[in-house]
């Protein structure tokens, strides 16, 4: 593996050599999948080496350069812009009032600049923070993200060890490609969030629930999609503890936002939902019903409707699933994150990794079919302009559908440990 990963910097750019990069990326999870099957992790000093080498993938890919994302650019321009005494929520980067901002280093390689910025305020101040200490640099904003998940691997190791599991579905994380590749090469912020819901989890094992509140909170302000999870925490941790997340979130409101940054802000998002679209599933089935059934397009009109569905499919995982202890909070999470995923407009291949932190616990077949099929969607950067060819979304998608369907039917995920005695799983 690693030197398939040292292999990726011969390819060059990576949207000039889409297919090659597919085909290193699908190689890399087949070894990750044959190891999880085949290779027991039932020692320490096989632990360590599980651990070791995933370290060493992650730190082999920090100078390379973010071919397929320039997320990173983005986050360097908010840093940028909040270290010079700008609100990054105030004004969209090609406004006119930025004009006396913008560097060749970082303006030029921006996406999106007639949009303003939707990252959360935690996730802003570790934008801040990196561009304070290290300047217009990608590999420390890169190696910052990088560590967060890396970190939250080790959080999912102590987690397996607390839940009395087995350890080798760690590998599923540990060595998968899809976790190596999107925070360590793309250095995509996602990773805050994971780390921060883990490490919740944790915490709430441990019965801390104040830090466990806190952390919750701080990985809605790192990523707003957990705040789904809320009904779930409430259940777990009651008012008390989460009166304390609340007030988190209520106080970081006005550091970040005045009555100028407020409503642009939330104006971003809902463009988000309703213009955005790129390897969707559901959104992309009922717009093609829509123009083949009803010569109608349907584009822009299915956010709202996916959104509803989304609410209503959370208040019926919260009815109907326990949640009895920190792991039961994370299989009822895990299935929401999924919903969310699946009714999304656009599902950018590190999206997939809000539901797929719960992997090493809960191997289901589906999930982790998603995280090697989405290197699929690069392909789409191939051509020019983008597209989406229609045999990448099948390959992605249906076996990804029928591989749920069958865990939902059966009860349980599908991959369960092969060297282990834990094989139990609350049913669905």
């Amino acid at each position: 593996m690693e030197i398939l990963w040292l292999l990726s910097y011969s390819l060059g750019p990576l949207r000039a050599h889409s297919g090659s990069f597919v085909a290193l990326m699908l190689t890399l999870f087949g070894i990750c999948l044959w190891a999880y099957l085949y290779c027991p992790v039932n020692s320490p000093r096989k632990l360590a080496l599980v651990l070791g080498f995933a370290l060493v993938f992650r730190l082999s890919l920090l100078p390379a350069p973010p071919d397929q994302s320039e997320d990173v650019y983005r986050y360097l321009w908010d840093g940028r812009l909040s270290a010079l005494g700008m609100s990054p929520y105030r004004y969209a980067p090609d406004a006119k009032e930025l004009e006396s901002y913008r560097d060749r280093r970082i303006y030029p390689m921006l996406n999106s600049k007639p949009y303003i910025t939707a990252y959360p305020p935690l996730s802003q101040g570790i934008f801040h923070l990196c561009y304070r200490l290290f300047g217009a640099d990608v590999l420390p904003m890169k190696a910052v993200f990088s560590l967060l998940e890396f970190s939250a691997l080790l959080v999912a190791w102590r987690l397996l060890h607390a839940f009395g599991a087995g350890r080798q579905a760690l590998l599923l994380m540990a060595w998968n490609p899809f976790f190596i590749f999107e925070f360590s090469h793309s250095g995509h912020s996602d990773s805050s969030m994971i780390f921060l819901i883990l490490l919740s989890l944790l915490l709430m094992h441990r019965s801390r629930r104040i830090w466990a509140a806190v952390c919750y909170a701080g990985a809605i302000l790192a990523k707003l999609h957990p705040a789904l999870w809320f009904p779930l925490y409430l259940r777990r941790l009651g008012w008390k503890a989460n009166a304390a997340a609340l007030s988190i979130l209520a106080l970081c409101v006005p550091l970040f936002f005045t009555s100028e940054t407020w409503l642009p802000y939330l104006k971003s998002l809902r463009l988000y939902y309703k213009l955005f679209e790129f390897n969707a599933g559901i959104h992309y089935f009922l717009r093609f019903a829509g123009n083949t059934l009803f010569g109608q397009s349907w584009d822009k009109l299915t956010g709202p409707y996916l959104g509803a569905a989304l609410l209503l499919i959370t208040g019926l995982i919260v009815w109907r699933f326990p949640v009895r202890d920190s792991r039961s909070l994370l299989h009822a999470g895990f299935w929401i994150m999924t919903a969310d995923l699946c009714l999304a407009t656009t599902v950018h291949p590190w999206y997939i990794s809000w539901a797929a932190l719960a992997l090493p616990f809960f191997p289901y077949a589906f999930m982790m079919y998603w995280t090697g099929a989405s290197f699929l969607s690069y392909l789409a950067y191939g051509f020019q302009p983008v597209r989406e060819p229609a045999w990448v979304l099948l390959v992605e998608y249906l076996p990804m559908y029928a591989l749920m369907g069958w865990e939902i039917y059966r009860g349980s995920p599908c991959l369960l440990p092969r060297f282990t005695a834990d094989q139990t799983h609350p049913p669905l």
